[in-house]
């Protein structure tokens, strides 16, 4: 098998380093198997207003086709535009296709919209994408991306990076919340304080707003943003980390930022304060950071300044960077972030997945006639982009650039121990009878010890040791996930976590404790849905009808009585689900049918577009609210749950649901795990399975069912391999290693 094949198949496993904010499945529009092809039929007079007209947003008429192997879609109606900053007036343009233009809330495979970028000044057409799956490498909520061949009016335009759009559809697919406020911040966004008066962040420069709000554009509302800019500029360096981690996740952006330097991301928000977002997540509360348009990575410099070298505590000038950076704490936190981007960058996968992905591209390279239009790149020139300066704005190769900028990281950040990095810590469920799930990221260089301290009302504090074994509610073992059960109990819980590591050092957060409300109801999750059942299970009254998954995380049965569903904030009571209960560590089904004509049957449909959902019921005669989803768009038969049983974090199961069973994690994509360890292939696997050790010594490796039973044990040698044979029934199996990686394959008929 060729070597690099070999490579990139064999990364089939997500490693202990599981996402945390997983991105939705790369199908669909979005696929990487194979270069999709669009085209757009539009009417020549309005192609010819959209080139005459390039500053224009305009959206023209046009018809869309897709095709690719098992999916062809034509006759589709859209809008056509141009999009970007200087590739408007290049000759290879960027182009903005919409699929709800005319059609009020339509949606093609899931999607709004599509962005096609043109990647007119880099001659690998790479760039951007490389730097965007290393993000979702170290699980950032990054967009999905995929190149495609695009064609207006049958003639070839180019290739193109699809990089997925950000909206309502994206932070509601990884926040699993109704959007919040969504800013789009380019340039001149460089934080300014401009006053507590919201309006003042309305600011205008070059047509239209710096801070652009992309969510719940009629309400308007700016306080969050002027919040969090007041608080920005109220703190010092010094008090930064504990005054902002109310309104910022200032963890979040340090990680975010270790990606920026790694990829040499200049464009940004530090040093051009340009291309980023802001966030507020409504389960939080809190700023969410989120980074933009990456095509100036990687050695593409237009100010003579040397990316590779440049030192991470001086790469920007602008306040939201300073005032965190120059903490000492956060420059030790932004070290280990650092740290990991290298690992991920510097391993010999990464290289042989962007070498795959030359490879997939360079037949089509030629088609693309508008790429020599701008700067002469060459078929040539893309070939040797990965390795090679490009000359004048493309000062380096990728991998040598990567190959620099670790090196220059290394001497750039501070020496010594790193203490602990606390993200904030995530309770599920706001019922006070039974037990309520705890779940925190701990990021460190040892195995810290996690401490969990609480308060329950009119109660005194006491200590729970949190777990990162994959047995605790912590999801897999290793993932930095720590998790544990409280009892619940009514009135609330005050509470903070405390990490100490193998030296002694110590980190809290919050840093003034928090406070999480609970009443006097059962604690049970809505803890998966699926919105359009075609060949799932069947409901009582033999048909498919939507479903609802609800989950009692408690050692004792929970009767549901007095609690309601519903999909309509207005009617907080609309679905009674008096009459049923749920066993101990158990699930119940019910059918969201639209009538109540059998068991378990709610009087109201999902709609596979995307609603919110709500378990709700009455407290002191006031409605409130026990637990609550936002259901993403979803595609038949795909579901939305939580990644595992009780887990805060969301996401969307693709062809694998588990409806009356255990959530089990999403199955793992080839790009996964850049990290030397088990390799695991092919997945799914019918009855043989490969398993490869990369790393340096030997393995032990332990094969479950999805039921916990054992199925067999291998021990594999340093750099070996050896083929697992499976005979049982077709389902998940579960590879837990002895260096804390676990594996999660499928095995089919």
């Amino acid at each position: 098998m060729n070597r690099l094949l070999l490579l990139f198949g064999l990364f089939l496993a997500a490693s202990a380093w599981a996402q945390r904010l997983p991105s939705p499945p790369a199908n669909g529009l979005y696929r990487t198997d194979v270069v999709p092809r669009i085209d757009i039929t539009i009417p020549t007079d309005s192609l010819a207003a959209i080139f005459a007209n390039v500053t224009s947003d305009y959206e023209y008429h046009a018809a869309f086709a897709y095709t690719a192997p098992g999916l062809s879609l034509s006759g589709i109606e859209v809008g056509f535009r141009l999009r970007g900053n200087t590739s408007r007036t290049s000759a290879k343009k960027s182009f903005k296709i919409s699929f709800n233009s005319f059609v009020s809330g339509a949606r093609v495979q899931g999607v709004k919209e599509l962005n096609l970028n043109g990647e007119h000044n880099d001659p690998s057409i790479m760039r951007a994408r490389i730097a965007w799956e290393l993000a979702q490498d170290a699980g950032m909520p990054a967009p999905r991306v995929n190149h495609v061949r695009l064609f207006v009016n049958g003639q070839p335009y180019g290739l193109y990076a699809n990089i997925e759009h950000y909206n309502d559809d994206y932070v509601e697919h990884r926040f699993a919340r109704d959007a919040g406020n969504l800013y789009k911040c380019l340039w001149p966004a460089d934080m300014a304080n401009l006053g507590t008066d919201p309006n003042s962040y309305k600011l205008m420069s070059g047509g239209r707003r710096v801070y652009e709000l992309k969510t719940n554009e009629t309400v308007d509302n700016y306080s969050g943003l002027a919040r969090f800019v007041t608080a920005l500029h109220a703190t010092t360096s010094t008090q930064a980390l504990c005054a902002l981690d109310t309104v910022f996740n200032v963890n979040s952006y340090l990680k975010w930022l270790a990606w920026e330097v790694t990829t040499g991301h200049w464009d940004n928000h530090s040093f051009n304060k340009n291309n980023f977002y802001l966030y507020e997540d409504p389960a939080s509360g809190l700023m969410e950071f989120i980074s933009y348009d990456a095509d100036n990575t990687f050695g593409i410099d237009w100010f003579n300044i040397n990316w590779a070298t440049r030192s991470p505590i001086q790469f920007g000038t602008y306040p939201l960077y300073t005032k965190i950076v120059t903490n000492p704490a956060a420059q030790r936190r932004l070290k280990l972030f650092l740290n990991e981007f290298g690992t991920l960058a510097g391993s010999a996968a990464w290289r042989a997945r962007n070498e795959l992905l030359r490879a997939q591209l360079a037949p089509l390279v030629e088609e693309d006639v508008y790429r020599t239009m701008d700067y002469g790149y060459d078929s040539l020139d893309f070939w040797n982009a990965l390795d090679v300066a490009g000359g004048a704005h493309v000062k380096s190769g990728i991998h040598p650039f990567m190959t620099s900028r670790i090196a220059a990281t290394a001497g750039q950040v501070p020496s010594g121990n790193v203490e602990p990095i606390v993200f904030s810590p995530r309770l599920s469920g706001h019922g006070g009878i039974g037990a309520i799930p705890v779940q925190v990221e701990v990021w460190d260089e040892s195995s810290p010890t996690v401490v969990l301290h609480y308060r329950p009302s009119g109660g005194t504090w006491q200590s729970l040791t949190l777990f990162d074994d994959g047995t605790h509610g912590d999801e897999l073992a290793g993932d930095r996930l720590y998790g544990g059960v409280i009892p619940a109990s009514v009135g609330g819980i005050t509470y903070y976590v405390t990490a100490t590591d193998d030296q002694n050092a110590s980190t809290s957060a919050p840093c003034s404790p928090a406070f999480w409300a609970t009443y006097a109801q059962p604690n049970v999750l809505i803890n998966e849905a699926c919105s359009d059942n075609a060949t799932g299970p069947v409901a009582p009254n033999g048909s498919r009808e939507d479903w609802i998954e609800l989950r009692n995380p408690s050692s004792s049965p929970l009767s549901l009585n007095g609690l309601f569903l519903s999909d309509n904030d207005a009617i907080p009571g609309k679905a009674s689900l008096n009459g049923q209960s749920i066993p101990a560590n158990g699930r119940l089904l019910f059918w969201a049918a639209g009538g109540t004509g059998f068991t378990r049957a709610l009087d109201f449909k999902l709609d596979k577009d995307g609603e919110g959902l709500a378990l709700n019921a009455q407290s002191n005669g006031s409605w409130v609210r026990l637990d609550e989803v936002r259901l993403p768009p979803l595609m038949p038969d795909q579901s939305f749950g939580r990644r595992h049983d009780d887990a805060f974090t969301w996401v969307v199961f693709d062809q694998h649901s588990s409806p009356n069973g255990a959530n089990s994690g999403v199955l793992n994509a080839p790009e996964a795990s850049l990290r030397a360890g088990l390799l695991a292939y092919p997945n799914p696997f019918a009855s043989e399975l490969s398993l490869v050790n990369s790393g340096a010594t030997e393995l032990v490796v332990t094969v479950y069912n999805a039921f916990g039973q054992l199925l067999e044990r291998h021990r594999i040698e340093a750099g070996g391999t050896l083929r697992h044979t499976d005979v049982g029934a077709p389902g998940l199996r579960i590879l837990h290693c002895s260096n804390g990686q676990t594996i999660k394959v499928l095995k089919h008929e």
